[in-house]
Order: structure tokens, then sequence, then C-alpha cells
């Protein structure tokens, strides 16, 4: 075993001559190769942003099963069922509660820019919300008002006027499909 590691010492480390012998090269191979890594740790965040931002909703349900529409396409295209499904899920033995929750992409005027855009809102039952978030089970009471909404923290997109007026305690007016609402609290 001590003569191999002899013999392979005394080679021409020929890989080490041809770096070294144009430095330049060398240089602009380290910068390829950087440059490289630096992209493919990019895509891994943007995946993991992309992964955690599509699973967040999905993540936060306080629930065992879910039952959805056999038309549903994706959590932005949800189709609605009879209720009556819900009560035959209350009726097995076990379940301690079949809750509503509905998902749907609306209009609503940004009241920072008035412009329309869609966003997606989600109506829980208060008494037995469907969503275990700290920030939400806090707030609950305000939910029970009329016309009144709770907004997300994380969204993305010109809202950080909304944010911040909301975060001094004070009350957005805005629309959401023609009806006039009120945004009263955050959560995330």
């Amino acid at each position: 075993m001590i003569g191999f590691i002899q013999q392979l010492r005394r080679r021409t480390p020929l890989g080490w001559l041809q770096l070294n012998h144009e430095k330049g090269r060398l240089l602009v191979a380290i910068s390829g190769i950087a440059f490289a890594d630096v992209l493919m740790f990019m895509q891994l965040g943007f995946q993991g942003a992309l992964f955690d931002s599509n699973t967040r909703l999905n993540r936060s349900l306080n629930t065992d099963i879910v039952l959805i529409s056999p038309k549903a396409k994706n959590m932005q295209s949800l189709s609605t069922f009879s209720r009556r499904r819900l009560y035959q899920a209350k009726d097995i033995k076990g379940v301690k509660s079949a809750e509503p929750m509905y998902v749907n992409v609306v209009k609503w005027k940004n009241p920072q820019t008035r412009k329309e855009t869609s966003i997606q809102v989600l109506g829980i039952q208060p008494d037995e919300p469907a969503l275990d978030l700290p920030e939400l089970k806090q707030q609950l009471p305000l939910i029970k008002l009329p016309d009144t909404y709770l907004f997300d923290r994380g969204t993305k997109g010109k809202y950080t006027e909304v944010i911040a007026q909301i975060e001094q305690g004070k009350t957005a007016n805005t629309e959401i499909e023609g009806r006039s609402v009120n945004l009263r609290g955050l959560f995330f």
C-alpha cells in the first residue's frame, strides 16, 4: 500500500499542470462553474418558493380529510358540490365535524390604485374555522361582521399601503365584484 502511494506521488500531475499553465483559462473556467452553481441555487430557491406558495393553503388546513368536487381543476378553479355531501360525511362514525370552505377567484378594486385585479377569496365558518392560522383565530370575531374581510399579509403585488393602513388599525374600504367591503385585519 505504501509503495502504491509513493508511486502516485512520483507521477506527473498532468491535470494540475494543464490548469496551471494558462492562469487566464483557469479563471474563466472557475468563473463559468461558479456562475452555473449560482444559477442552480437560484433555480432551487425559485422552486422552493413556488412549492411553498402553492402548498401554503393546503398545509394550513385544519382537517384530516378534504372533499372537493370532481369538476375541480386546481385551487383557483374549484367547483361546488351539494351541501348534502357534508351532511353525509358528518354521519360517518368518528367524524367530528364537516364544515364548508368556499374558494373563489374574484375581481376586486385595489384600494391603493383603484384598478380591478383578480384575487383569491376564501370563505370559512367562523365558529369552526377550517384553517389553522393563529392570526386568523385571534380575529374570528371580525369576520362575523357583514362585508368584513381579512387580508393576507403575504400577498404579492401593490398592496403595501393597504397592509400599512390595516396595521395602523384603520379599515381599508374597497369593492369585490362591485360590492363594498371592509378590510379590517391581517393574517399570514
